[in-house]
């Protein structure tokens, strides 16, 4: 019987263009998912995937936007409007509205909805506002789910009445930044959020719903490592850190999960953690270190580029969770001390000035 394998990519804003890299990595080796969950910025890398995109597609696609950060962000200037005749901060439910994120992520789709997905399974977390849990957009019937009578399995709601798009738009708003997603007429609509508020590497999903017995994950949440100048980057990056530290305690209390005893999980982390959410001008570099860093995991694991075997002999050795680099070893320190953003040059010293110059020959004489 064949081991389902689910590919599983974490939020990360983004810094999600490190999948990207991680995935052409993949194609490289030959290892194919089955199943492909992505939460909040691994939400739009995991659909685009799943709708039968290749790496090298997504890779011109993402670069399409290193620097249209216009096109992506569009603000929410009718409530601040709103806000500002009224008085009332409530108008005010998001700065970005995210209808042009939507639209794009739609427009460059090949399959729209769910039940029309033939290269793998897809799965998308998001966080219903309202209710406060995690609901899964996906095509459950193909999943063999079966659904209780509140349309929950495994504990999860589950829904597949929406596009793919709207799925991904549900699963990226982040609460503050992004006006929540609604996508009902009903006088009381459910709304969602950011899909990493409840669980930012959802690899237990991949495992209770995909029926996965493999996992590769890409997790670009922290770990570990110190980040200064959080404050002084603004409110945006502390609410971006502070998800990134829940994830990482989210991840250790997943571990426990009964479910996860039978699995087989691998997880890299490309160690990014100097990038803003917005700073698209970094996409070239992350998604040239996601594949640096899942092209040496592979190699280390004696893997050969397009060999078929690949996906047996990756996981022949893997019993218990593991992750790479491990941490403190030295590729884990190096990918640390070399993050994506250049550091500032120090400038040089200046050169005295001849005036200065001919004053130090004529006092070394004088007192020669």
């Amino acid at each position: 019987m064949k081991q389902k394998l689910a590919f599983v990519l974490s939020g990360g804003s983004v810094r999600a263009a490190a999948h990207v890299g991680v995935l052409k990595a993949l194609e490289e080796y030959a290892l194919e998912p089955d199943v492909v969950v992505g939460t909040s910025g691994g939400s739009i890398v995991a659909a685009l995937y799943a709708t039968g995109l290749d790496a090298r597609e997504l890779e011109k696609l993402f670069l399409e936007y290193t620097r249209a950060k216009g096109k992506i962000m569009d603000l929410n200037w009718q409530g601040a409007i709103l806000a500002l005749l009224t008085l009332d901060y409530k108008r005010i439910t998001g700065i970005v509205r995210g209808v042009a994120l939507e639209e794009i992520i739609a427009q460059s789709l090949p399959i729209q909805r769910f039940e029309d997905l033939k290269k793998c399974q897809l799965l998308i977390p998001a966080v219903n506002l309202n209710s406060g849990q995690q609901t899964v957009f996906c095509d459950y019937k193909t999943l063999k789910l079966t659904l209780d009578q509140e349309g929950k399995c495994a504990g999860y709601p589950v829904r597949n009445d929406l596009t793919i798009a709207q799925a991904v738009r549900a699963s990226i708003s982040i609460p503050g930044m992004f006006v929540p997603a609604e996508f009902s007429d009903d006088d009381s609509p459910d709304c969602y959020v950011d899909g990493a508020l409840r669980d930012g590497y959802p690899v237990n999903i991949a495992v209770r719903l995909g029926k996965a017995t493999r996992v590769l994950g890409v997790n670009l949440g922290y770990a570990g490592m110190r980040r200064d100048n959080v404050v002084q980057d603004g409110p945006l990056e502390i609410f971006s850190q502070s998800l990134d530290i829940i994830m990482r305690a989210q991840y250790r209390d997943r571990l426990q999960d009964r479910a996860l005893v039978g699995s087989r999980i691998m997880t890299i982390n490309p160690l990014i953690y100097d990038i803003g959410t917005f700073e698209v001008e970094y996409i070239p570099q992350m998604i040239a270190r996601g594949h640096e860093v899942a092209t040496r995991l592979f190699r280390e694991r004696g893997l050969e580029v397009g060999c078929k075997e690949n996906r047996e002999l990756f996981f022949r050795m893997i019993r218990d969770p593991q992750s790479f680099p491990e941490k403190n070893s030295p590729y884990f320190n190096y990918l640390l001390e070399h993050q994506i953003k250049e550091r500032p040059v120090a400038e040089p010293e200046s050169k005295p000035s001849w005036l200065e110059h001919l004053r130090a020959v004529t006092r070394r004489r004088v007192h020669g």
